[in-house]
């Protein structure tokens, strides 16, 4: 485990950051300084240790997803651990500008600013997860955001057999695996597994995947079960006309 009072020069090696990578990282830190001032982003016994507990505990994913295979999508994103941390460290080779999933306005201001003053390839969504349309993410990230059967259950809209879910967790993570039995049965392909947090004695990483889709088909599958409307060469949209035989 890389103990709490590692320094940030330390940090930066131990995660590979180049100097775009430190200059961005260095930015978001500065910014989430000047905000905890006004709003509780993140616990304040923590800033001491910000490099350490938020900004490597967020930089230990990376190793569990592969940015080329598809959206990631971190919910409750809060202060921006881990969703920002990680559009910083992957930058162009996203697929898709990391979204982050928040339903509170100071926090998505925040978020925000931080986007559009340091250049993060990422964008806010202002919901609940569970109010999403189904999006198709190939990762979805959490840290400190609800119980794993919650998890599951926000996230369900989501669900589809490439998806790989990253979930946080601290101690009670046993505790929250036995509640989700019941969910187990009703997805007995799902694979749970837990890797040992690098950033604190107590904390895991949980890696599922294995999902079926619960809610809906693919949005390909969908759409291919209803004829599109023909556009003429000026948008109007017109009825095909069936051919005699």
């Amino acid at each position: 485990m890389i103990a709490e009072d590692t320094s940030r020069d330390e940090i930066l090696a131990e995660i590979g950051a180049d100097a775009d990578i430190t200059s961005k990282l260095d930015g978001y830190v500065r910014l989430l300084e000047e905000w905890q001032q006004g709003m509780s982003l993140v616990g304040p016994g923590t800033m001491p240790h910000i490099w350490q507990r938020h900004i490597l505990d967020s930089a230990q994913l990376m190793p569990f997803i592969k940015p080329e295979t598809g959206a990631i999508m971190d919910i409750g994103s809060g202060a921006g651990f881990p969703g920002l941390v990680l559009a910083i460290l992957y930058g162009d080779r996203l697929k898709a500008p990391l979204q982050l999933v928040e339903s509170d306005g100071r926090k998505c201001r925040f978020l925000k600013a931080v986007i559009t003053d340091i250049g993060i390839n990422a964008r806010v969504t202002q919901k609940r997860v569970e109010d999403l349309s189904s999006l198709w993410p190939a990762t979805i990230t959490a840290r400190a955001v609800a119980p794993l059967n919650k998890l599951l259950q926000w996230t369900e809209k989501q669900h589809h057999p490439g998806l790989t879910c990253l979930f946080m967790k601290g101690k009670k993570a046993k505790e929250e695996l036995t509640k989700c039995q019941n969910y187990h049965k009703i997805n007995p392909k799902m694979r749970i597994n837990s890797h040992a947090s690098i950033t604190h004695p107590d904390g895991v990483i949980l890696r599922i995947s294995g999902f079926k889709k619960l809610v809906q088909s693919a949005p390909h599958k969908a759409a291919a079960s209803k004829r599109a409307p023909h556009k003429t060469a000026l948008g109007k949209t017109v009825k095909k006309q069936r051919r005699n035989p």
